[in-house]
Parts: structure tokens; C-alpha cells; sequence
């Protein structure tokens, strides 16, 4: 083979390597690529789980943590937003994160607080109560009570007065102890109840807002404190 034909063989097999390696490192993104980068906030908010990791799952309603997190997360992005609020997302899709991730944005962005927006599960389809988590003690429990006060006024889905409540617990997340900012996780309601399921599945988003809603509150009231 002639030296010029050579040459462009090894060209051609260059680009193509580029080019998969491109497509490759696209692929195994862990999503930090969604996250909004340079992103300077007041309040982050972390959508639970996504992409490989679904979190809880409602098979009857079709339903998933991650989607339902999400779904929360955007409508209290908009919230916060028009009281104001500079708002960052730890995700604004379906992707895949670890803690490390989440945390390490949420630091990079010099905001005040970190809310982490879940919803539980149980294989008792009747179970439903709300409750918030922190981490560092003296850090994170002021804004887990916040934004608890702010979740026990949520309706309950049965319709029957307001929301079961759980006192916060601690936890050791590492989203909430390596986090600078005081942090805490919400477990809004159980995605797994079927009053819940209901509800969240309507197509009306109602439920959702409701939610949103009531972490609002406590956010603001966390934040006019501070």
C-alpha cells in the first residue's frame, strides 16, 4: 500500500475512534450534562432519583418516583421563581445521578439551602404520612422543620382533614452531610398509596401542585427567617 494510501487509512480509523469515544462518553453520562452549569442560586432543588434508579414504583397507577419528584421539582421551581427565589436544579430530566453528584452541584452553586424532593414507598398500599429528614444536626434540622410545618398542612388524599405526619428523623444521606448549606430531604407522600396513586395519576397535575405548593411555604418561611 502506497504511503499516501496508508495515511489515509489511519486517518479515517482516527476519526472514527474520536467519534465512538464521543458517542461512548455521551452514553455513560451520569447527567451532570442537564444540570444547569454555572448555575448561582438561592435555593437548589434535588429531584430524587431518575433515569436507572426509578425510585418507589406504583405498578397499579403506572407511576414512578423519579417522574413524580421531578414533576414537583419544576413546579416549585416556578414558584419559588416568581417570589423571587434564584432557583438551581440538581437535574431538569431523566438522568441518572449520584450523591456525589448532587451534592457537589448543589455546593458549586454558593446557594443558602438544598431541598431533596422524594416521595416514599411501602408494600402497604394504604400507607400515606408525610415527614421531612436531616443530616447535620444543628445545620439541617431549623429547614427540615420548615419545610415540614409547610408538608403537615398538605390535604390528605383520602379527603379526610390534612395529611399523617411523621416527626423528622435523622439521617445519614450524603446528599444532606456533605452538602455546605443547611439541607434536608422531603418525603412528601407515599407514591405507593392508592389514594395517592389516584390523585398523582389524574392527569390533572393537582396533586402535584399541592405538594409543590406546600414545600413552597415552608421553604418561604425557612428563608424570611434567615
Amino acid at each position: 500500500m502506497a504511503r499516501a494510501d496508508l495515511l489515509r487509512v489511519w486517518t479515517s480509523l482516527l476519526a472514527a475512534v474520536l467519534i465512538a469515544s464521543f458517542l461512548v462518553a455521551a452514553a455513560l453520562s451520569t447527567g451532570a450534562g442537564a444540570q444547569e452549569a454555572g448555575c448561582r442560586g438561592q435555593v437548589v432543588l434535588d429531584a430524587g432519583h431518575g433515569g436507572s434508579d426509578p425510585g418507589a414504583v406504583n405498578a397499579r397507577y403506572g407511576l414512578k418516583e423519579k417522574d413524580q419528584a421531578l414533576d414537583v421539582a419544576r413546579r416549585l421551581e416556578a414558584l419559588l421563581e416568581a417570589d423571587g427565589h434564584a432557583v438551581c436544579m440538581t437535574r431538569t430530566g431523566d438522568e441518572t445521578l449520584s450523591n456525589n453528584d448532587r451534592y457537589a452541584y448543589a455546593n458549586s452553586t454558593g446557594a443558602e439551602i438544598l431541598v431533596s424532593i422524594h416521595m416514599n414507598g411501602s408494600p402497604d398500599p394504604a400507607a400515606d404520612y408525610t415527614t421531612t429528614l436531616f443530616g447535620k444536626w444543628r445545620k439541617d434540622k431549623e429547614l427540615a422543620l420548615a419545610v415540614f410545618d409547610g408538608l403537615s398542612t398538605l390535604p390528605a388524599a383520602d379527603g379526610a382533614g390534612t395529611m399523617r405526619t411523621r416527626a423528622p428523623p435523622s439521617f445519614a444521606s450524603g446528599v444532606l452531610l456533605k452538602s455546605e448549606m443547611p439541607a434536608t430531604i422531603a418525603e412528601t407522600v407515599f407514591v405507593t398509596s392508592d389514594a395517592e396513586g389516584r390523585l398523582l395519576s389524574d392527569g390533572t397535575g393537582t396533586r402535584q401542585q399541592q405538594i409543590a405548593e406546600a414545600l413552597g411555604a415552608g421553604i418561604e418561611d425557612y428563608l424570611a427567617a434567615h
